[in-house]
């Protein structure tokens, strides 16, 4: 995770608060066994909204924040002991035609996530983290292609070889889950969702977009 130290910089800007819908979705019961003594909130900017768990001093203070300069959000966190506090981009939005297919996206994406291979990584189906079995979801990750992709299956299946995300950060890695999805909700925006490799404070079931009025 990223020095908290960033944000004290006027580019940055943070907005999290919690808006009162008429009833609260419930989270899943892995999360509530998992964050237990935390608060389950909404947590909206300007472009997104999402519920998410909000943790106290016993486990770090980790919250989720909204960051209009992504645009999404980030987990923060008062770090663990060392007094360095914790900032980490989980969900990114990116904007395009209502028409367009999520591959327009892919030079942006690119850009913010260099890697060996990267130039030539692509969206490909991926499987829902939180229901592997079914799902309405159309995800992607990315992921190279080619020879590059022959070798990277390779490493993935034996263990061996150069575990290095060959598509940067935003893409396929030997642990976790990052994935990419045009908004069910809204056709122009698509979100990059990185759920780690354990269970995340937030449920990406939720997330809504922001509607001009």
């Amino acid at each position: 995770m990223k020095s908290l130290m960033c944000l004290g910089f006027a580019a940055l800007w943070l907005v999290s608060c919690s808006p009162k819908p008429a009833s609260a979705p419930a989270p899943t019961q892995a999360a509530a066994d998992t964050f237990k003594g935390c608060t389950w909130q909404q947590v909206g900017g300007r472009t997104l909204t999402i519920w998410s768990y909000a943790c106290g001093p016993d486990s770090n203070g980790i919250h989720l924040v909204a960051d209009e300069t992504l645009p999404g959000f980030a987990l923060v966190g008062n770090g663990s002991g060392s007094g360095e506090g914790s900032y980490q981009p989980v969900i990114r939005t990116f904007a395009k035609d209502a028409g367009a297919a999520i591959d327009v996206v892919l030079p942006q994406v690119r850009k913010l996530s260099p890697g060996p291979e990267t130039a030539t990584c692509a969206f490909e189906p991926a499987q829902d983290p939180l229901n592997p079995d079914f799902s309405k979801r159309k995800l992607y990750q990315l992921a190279p292609t080619g020879a590059a992709k022959a070798t990277w299956d390779q490493t993935v299946k034996t263990g061996d070889g150069d575990a290095t995300p060959p598509c940067g950060d935003m893409g396929v890695a030997m642990d976790g889950d990052r994935l990419f999805e045009v908004m069910p909700d809204d056709p122009t925006h698509v979100v990059y969702i990185d759920y780690g490799s354990e269970i995340q404070i937030f449920d990406t079931n939720t997330l809504k977009t922001v509607k001009a009025n």
